[in-house]
This record gives structure tokens, sequence and C-alpha cells, in this order.
């Protein structure tokens, strides 16, 4: 099983979260990069498969302060060896589609490979309806909406143009959003027409292509979190596209690892072993003391829960089959449904023995609360995990 890390981030501790405006402070986000570099570096040692990070905007509050995943992951690409570094995820609706694919191309390139890509529809209503008012479309939760339809509209286009500015040398869409290159347009160039391609004798732009291509061959590999739609793992396994499961309930996962093993054969991708191209997420933090992990793993993702995601939706992750009502928030019922994977090394190891003889993931995804949680309680939980439960299940 691989493991990826997933910061948020979030920046100042607790107390300085609690205090108010914790992610306009200065000071506080050096911290952040301090801690990140280091537990990073210490990752890359141990023999972590990947580190990751979220898109959010605007988030004064402290919590995911991560406005470019991208940028984010080079800073700790040139400050690592081995490590994957990615994004959970890039919000597609919400790009051009073309500058990412350039932007994505450009950090695989940089980390010579050891790049990986996350996609994803977008929900946080407070950034996406800013950011989304150039293609107009706003957040989403997967309800079939007249917002949710056209959201997955301009996100399966954008993700075709991406495998497209990826995989030829030049190309042209004609979409719903997008028509690349615009009709008639006109570069008359020599220069266009003699070094490059693209450009008619009429000096008629009729098709581009971005440089560089990506450093992998035909691409890097590529992540949906937070799946648990049949119709979003239908997408992904279509794509051979990981898909991030962040569901709690056994059936449910089963059901939908099923989806995605028949709709990969019928698509032509063979038959995959169950859980093969699959990701699990969990909160995860590892201590001697299993009192002391819980202490500090309920001011960490217990806090952001609570406060943030609950409040959200996401606690509809936790709902278990036939279940109806409010579903609560709070962090023993987190740990309860087994969202949170915390104690001493034995009691994950269980843990993950459970997992991989019911579902076998290929990706395990960490949640990291930098800030929240003590830089040396996560760089000890880092540790434990590396040399107490990796080894059993590599």
């Amino acid at each position: 099983m691989k493991s990826i890390l997933f910061y948020l981030p979030s920046v100042g501790s607790h107390d300085q979260i609690l205090h108010g405006m914790s992610g306009v402070n200065g000071q506080n986000y050096q911290n952040m990069l301090w801690q990140l570099t280091r537990q990073a570096q210490a990752a890359d040692e141990f023999g972590y498969w990947g580190v990751s990070f979220t898109e959010h905007h605007f988030h004064l509050e402290g919590f995911e302060v991560s406005n470019n995943p991208i940028m984010l992951g080079l800073y700790v690409a040139m400050q690592t060896k081995h490590i994957r570094v990615g994004q959970m995820a890039n919000v597609l609706p919400f790009h051009n589609p073309l500058r990412l694919a350039e932007d994505l191309a450009m950090l695989d390139q940089m980390t010579h490979g050891r790049t990986f890509v996350g996609i994803a529809r977008g929900l946080q209503k407070r950034w996406a309806e800013v950011m989304g008012q150039p293609y107009g479309v706003g957040g989403t939760f997967s309800d079939s909406s007249s917002t949710d339809v056209r959201n997955r509209e301009l996100f399966e286009e954008h993700w075709e143009i991406l495998k497209k500015a990826w995989t030829t040398e030049t190309f042209s869409h004609s979409g719903k959003q997008w028509t690349i290159p615009p009709e008639n347009l006109e570069f008359p160039f020599e220069a266009a027409r003699r070094f490059g391609r693209g450009v008619g004798e009429d000096g008629i732009v009729r098709e581009i292509g971005i440089a560089p291509k990506p450093f992998q061959h035909p691409y890097p590999p590529v992540f949906q979190p937070f799946s648990f739609s049949e119709e979003t793992f239908r997408f992904c396994a279509r794509e051979g596209v990981v898909p991030i499961l962040m569901n709690t309930d056994d059936h449910m996962i089963g059901r939908l690892l099923d989806i995605y093993q028949g709709e990969a054969e019928a698509s032509g991708h063979g038959r995959l072993k169950r859980g093969e191209r699959i990701g699990v997420m969990k909160d995860v933090l590892i201590s001697r003391d299993s009192a002391e992990a819980h202490h500090w793993a309920k001011r960490g993702g217990g806090f952001i829960f609570e406060n943030w995601f609950g409040p959200m939706g996401f606690t509809e992750t936790l709902r278990r089959r036939g279940e109806t009502g409010p579903i609560s928030a709070d962090y023993d019922n987190l740990v309860a449904r087994g969202l949170e994977w915390v104690g001493t090394p034995d009691e994950i190891n269980r843990k993950i023995e459970q997992l991989v003889t019911l579902h076998d993931p290929e990706y395990l995804l960490q949640c990291q609360y930098s800030g929240l949680i003590p830089h040396d309680v996560q760089m000890r939980s880092l540790e434990l995990w590396a040399t107490e439960i990796a080894p059993n299940w590599l």
C-alpha cells in the first residue's frame, strides 16, 4: 500500500486559530512552511510514496491555507530528493485548462517526473462562486442541481483539454465552453510555420500546443479526491484516474470498488485486482501512548471536522447504509465510524489489516494537520508509521 501525506495545511496553532484571523499572520505562515519542509524531508527519508496539498482560497481563518498546491509542491520538491509531490486537488472547473496543463507539465519537468496530479470539481461556495464567475459555475455537492450539472460539464471538458495538451504536439478543440483555437485567429509569421506547427500557409492558426510536455509519458498519475458518487467512480474507471474514497461504510466502499472494477474492464483497461487504482483517506496520528495520540488528534482533525468539514456536509461520508437523520461531527463519532486512524502502532496495524482484508486499496491518503498538532508529535508519528507499520504492508 502506497502512503501519501495530505496537508491542508493549517496556519497557526490551535490556540492561535481560536483567537481568530490566523491565516493572515505572516509569522504563522512562515512557521507552517518550516514545519512542512521538515516533515516532507523526513517523509522522503522514510520512504513515503508522496506528499500532497489542497486547493482552497480566502481562508482567513487559518484552515486549508493552500491556494496554490502546484507552487507549494514545487517548494517542497526543491528541498527533497525522492518523494513525489502532487495536488489533492486542482479544482478543474475554476481553472483555465491550458494554463493548468502548462503549469503541471512544468512541475513534472522541474521535478524530473516526481509529480502526480489531482483533479476535483469543487465544493466550498465562498471561493468557488467568486473564482468561477468567468466560467459561470460554482461549487457543488453532487446534488444533480443545475449548478452541479454545469460544474460536471465544465470539469469533464477541462479534463479533455488537459489530456489533449499533454499527449499531442498540436491539437484543436470544440466544446460547449471552449473553441481552441478561436476561428480565424491570425498569426502570419513565417517562423511559426517554419519552426513550429499549427499555422497554415494563409497565416490562420488551426492548432495549438503547449511546451514543454510532461516529463512522464503520457502524463503523471492522476487522482480524484474525495470521491463517493457512482458517477464519479465510473468516470475515474474509464479515464484511468485513481479515486480517493472518504467513505467509512464498508458496504458502500465495496459497492464503489465493484463499480470501478467493472467499468474499468468495460473501458478496455483489463481486469484490475480488487482495490487496484483505488485510494482511501484517513486521519492518521500515531504515538506510543494511545491517549496522547487521541488528545492531539482531537485538536487536529477532530477540531477541523467539527468546526469546518462537518457543517459543510462532509458528515455524509460517515453515513452507514440505511441510516437516516443527522450525523454527529464530533471527534468520538469520527473515531467510532473509522475516519480516525489514531493510536499505537499495534492499533493502527490492526486497522490496516481489516482494511486490506476487505478492500485492499493501492493507496492510503493520510491527512496531516500541521500547526494544530505540534511539530514534534507529527514527526514522531511519521517515524512510527515508517518503522513499525509500513514494512508490514509494502
